[in-house]
């Protein structure tokens, strides 16, 4: 296979050498590991399958976003191929909170549950667990969170326990109910098709998890991309897609993240997760479309109240700024379920870690995104003591605190963002990086269709960003009557033209623009209209040429 210089200088820069190419581009991977290598895995399944047949009634315990929609889904369908005595809990995000809750452990044991497997969640539930195990229902925890401090009690299946040997530590939820799942179908029979429709769902939460779209996870991603390719074993899946005006026939990663993710996590965002679950396990088709209804107006629910939210944060950036650079913003009367979202949002406005805060009582609950080079979830596990509840990753976290301790962690945490930056003065410096540079004349349809073979593209393997040096631009203009969007064109050195397009911060860009020649950082994609297909450029900053 011959290989596009500019591709093959992209990919050598993320360390993937000669040996890893035929991999890395091959249709079907084969990089997967043994599942019985995770810890508690070979005991994990038997105790599982013990409770099977001996009649136990099994509980998949959820979470609400999708990584937890997903790997609900998955074990109710393979667990559900050996025994109908099994049903699913997910906990809700506004009355109930992340994580195993004792009342919700009342409420199991009440509806005849005595046995417990726990997706996405449960690492940490040391005293539930034990609840659970007093009042005689088994649990099997399986997850994938960040381990610190009291761990739960009984069997857990988690890559980053600190004793776990597996070769892969950034499995999604989805992706360790996946591995149960390969486990469970070395004893048992389960059918070929089920296990092709599993990939799916691992899929969709590994993408929408933003997990490390490298190693294992890559061969989850594509081979289940290739299942939805070919038809789309899922009902539901197969009518969101169709539903999100997208092609399951070519549909990517990031069509997933954007176009499906959102609408899935929607139902727990705003109210009860189940719909996602419902969708996904459903076979008749008008319960399935009734699905598809509810979620995409719950989306379009979610991104009003996502957007009045984030104006209210808007408002405060200045003055909290003022107090340092871990950013703290107390929005009450909003919707909880979009705050994670708004607080990602204000991040990438002052890329600066920021924790949107609410009060709920005498108790704030917060939800909070990091920065790269800023560990979020070291940062707030030194004050772990301080916290009612708390978890999360590198990346992103949520607790409960009470309202009397919240100032003197504000404080704290402003003084250790101001350490790290004494001895990192570029930690929070906004930085315009690309992959490579590139001519003009080098954008063609041939490069678009090659880069392809970098997808799935996600964290770790990013899309590629060009940029453009002293680039000619011609025919601008604004689309949807805002100055957010716009259309141009670029202009190579023998007069041809390539269509181009900038979706967001329009306006800045045309100043620079009206300034004279600019540098463009973009990515390269296929624009295919009335069945003629051209290489298009999709801007992602425009700037005056030499500036950066």
């Amino acid at each position: 296979m011959t290989i596009h210089n500019k591709i093959l200088e992209i990919i050598e820069s993320r360390g993937i050498g000669e040996e890893m190419r035929e991999e890395f581009f091959s249709p079907r991977p084969r990089l997967a590991y043994d599942p019985f290598l995770l810890a508690n895995m070979r005991e994990g399944v038997d105790s599982l399958l013990n409770a099977i047949d001996s009649g136990k009634r099994i509980v998949i315990y959820g979470d609400y976003d999708v990584d937890g929609i997903t790997s609900t889904a998955l074990l109710m369908k393979v667990i559900g191929s050996l025994t109908e005595n099994v049903t699913y809990y997910i906990p809700s995000r506004l009355d109930e909170g992340y994580g195993l809750h004792m009342e919700a452990i009342d409420r199991i044991k009440e509806d005849g549950g005595e046995f417990i497997v726990t997706v996405d969640c449960g690492s940490s539930s040391a005293d539930e667990t034990a609840y659970a195990h007093s009042l005689g229902i088994g649990t099997l925890v399986t997850d994938h969170h960040n381990m610190s401090g009291q761990r739960a009690d009984g069997l857990i299946i988690n890559p980053r326990m600190a004793e776990d040997t597996y070769p892969f530590k950034g499995l999604a939820g989805v992706g360790v109910a996946y591995k149960l799942a390969l486990a469970i179908s070395r004893e048992r029979d389960i059918p070929g098709p089920l296990m092709a429709e599993l990939l799916e769902f691992a899929t969709v939460g590994t993408i929408a998890d933003i997990m490390p779209m490298t190693d294992e996870n890559r061969t989850i991603v594509k081979c289940g991309l290739r299942s939805i390719h070919l038809g789309c074993r899922n009902k539901g899946l197969r009518e969101l897609i169709d539903r999100s005006a997208l092609d399951y026939k070519t549909l990517k990663a990031g069509d997933i993240s954007f176009g499906i993710a959102p609408k899935i996590n929607a139902s727990g965002r705003l109210g009860d997760a189940s719909l996602g679950v419902r969708l996904l396990l459903s076979d008749d088709p008008q319960e399935i479309r009734d699905c598809c209804s509810d979620l995409i107006e719950a989306n379009r629910e979610r991104r009003r109240l996502q957007d009045e939210a984030y104006d209210r944060g808007c408002g405060m950036l200045d003055s909290e700024l003022e107090k340092g650079d871990f950013v703290i913003v107390e929005i009450n009367d909003s919707h909880e379920g979009v705050l994670g979202i708004v607080a990602g949002k204000l991040r990438e406005k002052i890329n600066r870690p920021v924790v949107v805060i609410s009060k709920n009582g005498d108790t704030y609950k917060g939800t909070g995104r990091s920065v790269p080079g800023v560990d979020l979830f070291g940062m707030l596990d030194k004050y772990r003591d301080r916290f009612i509840s708390f978890g999360g990753h590198s990346a992103a976290c949520g607790f409960t605190i009470d309202s009397d301790s919240m100032d003197a962690l504000r404080e704290d945490l402003n003084k250790d963002i101001s350490l790290m930056e004494d001895e990192d003065p570029e930690l929070l410096t906004v930085t315009h990086s690309s992959d490579a540079e590139i001519d003009p004349s080098e954008v063609d349809l041939e490069l678009a269709e090659e880069l392809q073979l970098l997808e799935p593209c996600g964290k770790d393997n990013e899309v590629p960003v060009f940029v453009i040096r002293n680039a000619e631009v011609s025919g601008w203009r604004f689309l949807k009557d805002d100055d957010k969007m716009a259309r141009f064109s670029l202009v190579t050195s023998d007069g041809r033209t390539i269509d181009s397009v900038i979706f967001r911060n329009a306006a800045a860009a045309y100043e620079a623009v009206t300034s004279g020649k600019v540098d463009i950082f973009c990515n390269i994609e296929i624009n295919t209209w009335r069945d003629v297909r051209k290489a298009q450029v999709i801007a992602r900053e425009i700037v005056p040429a030499g500036t950066v």
